[in-house]
């Protein structure tokens, strides 16, 4: 039962996630990102993936590698 419950809310999470990404932004910028996603022909949720990639790999390249303890 809990584990269809956590399906369940991740998925509703998805949904909104999803469904609600660009809200609150300018047109706009809420339309360049809809015509990147559509140009890289990507779903939303592999095209927010793919951003949150690009994003990572350039901190990377930015950040001083840090030691781990």
């Amino acid at each position: 039962m809990a584990e269809a419950e956590g399906r369940a809310t991740s998925s509703l999470a998805r949904v909104i996630i999803e469904n609600f990404f660009y809200a609150g932004l300018p047109p706009q910028m809420r339309m360049a990102l809809e015509a990147d996603e559509k140009r890289l022909g990507l779903n939303r949720r592999d095209y927010i993936n793919h951003l949150l990639f690009e994003r990572i790999r350039a901190t990377e390249k930015q950040a001083p590698a840090r030691s781990r303890k």
